[in-house]
């Protein structure tokens, strides 16, 4: 040991001739790699609640309205907003299978009226209708199950679709298409199954609203022709239930017919623009009670 050379224990400064601290070039490349990590993961968590934010959002939109036609507006427009896409549409199942009913949004009015018809079902919309489980391709043209395109149509090539369930039954689909990505991911495909939960409720929950509306619509009619055919001058009882009929169930015609002596029924009294001529078929049909129809279940001539 040199003695004569005092070493300054504890010193932060090492000595001159001491060797530089260095780190060797592995562990610093595995540090930069867990470092790279940490951020990709960090954008990940920030979209990732960002996209929930957007769920709980669209949630919001389709839970604010009890009116059903305003409700399925409203998750069509949710569903567009939730995964970027340019086109969407809800197709609501018949009892008789393809679609009743068509929502869509994305679509300039001028377009639409140069398609024509609303699609009833068929190819890849029908596929979801037949077999109702999520569906999702990059490229539509590309999957057998496509049928093409009605002339006028805009291109469309990425294709989502997830149906929507009221109290286990299929109710309808919403049909996503052109992503905004390019294509729809499997996170899409989770979002908008989550939000076709929450639609399925809102739809049953709507479904409930008008029942007990209409209940009391009709309750509250029924009370106003007791009180008129228990006044003095009860005028014309019978005008007074087309009146009502016709404004609680919404329709276009109303007729109220009693049956004859010899079987056949003849109309008493008409609402509505259209006058009503009953067939043979239909008129042995009338029962003595009053009867009510809606103009989609009757003939007009």
């Amino acid at each position: 040991m040199d003695l004569a050379r005092p070493r300054h224990l504890g010193s932060e400064h090492p000595a001159a001739d001491d060797p530089p601290l260095t780190f060797p070039d592995l562990p610093r490349l595995e540090l930069d790699q867990l470092l790279a990590q940490l951020v990709d993961r960090a954008h990940e968590v920030i979209a990732t609640q960002g996209r929930l934010r957007g769920l709980l959002h669209a949630n919001q939109m389709i839970t604010g309205d009890l009116a059903l036609p305003v409700l399925l507006r409203h998750i069509v427009d949710a569903a567009q907003e939730l995964v970027g896409a340019r086109y969407a549409a809800l197709g609501v199942i018949s009892r008789a299978g393809g679609l009743a009913q068509f929502l869509h949004a994305g679509m300039a009015p001028e377009t639409v009226a140069a398609i024509g018809d609303l699609p009833r079902g068929k190819g890849l919309l029908g596929a979801l209708v037949d077999d109702p489980v999520p569906i999702r391709v990059s490229c539509i043209a590309d999957d057998h199950r496509a049928s093409g395109f009605p002339e006028h149509h805009p291109p469309m090539h990425s294709f989502l679709g997830v149906p929507i369930r009221v109290r286990g039954e299929v109710f309808g689909n919403l049909y996503l298409c052109e992503s905004s990505d390019g294509a729809f991911s499997a996170e899409d495909e989770d979002l908008v199954t989550a939000l076709a939960a929450t639609a399925g409720v809102a739809i049953a929950n709507a479904r409930l609203y008008d029942v007990a509306r209409t209940r009391q619509e009709w309750l509250r009619a029924s009370a106003t022709i007791t009180r008129r055919l228990l006044s003095i001058d009860p005028g014309d009882p019978l005008q007074l239930v087309v009146d009502l009929a016709r404004d609680v169930a919404d329709a276009d015609l109303v007729v109220v017919a009693l049956p004859t002596a010899d079987g056949t029924a003849l109309p008493v009294e008409e609402g509505g623009p259209t006058r009503v001529v009953f067939s043979d078929d239909l008129a042995a049909r009338f029962s003595p009670d009053l009867w009510i129809w809606n103009i989609e279940t009757i003939e007009v001539r």
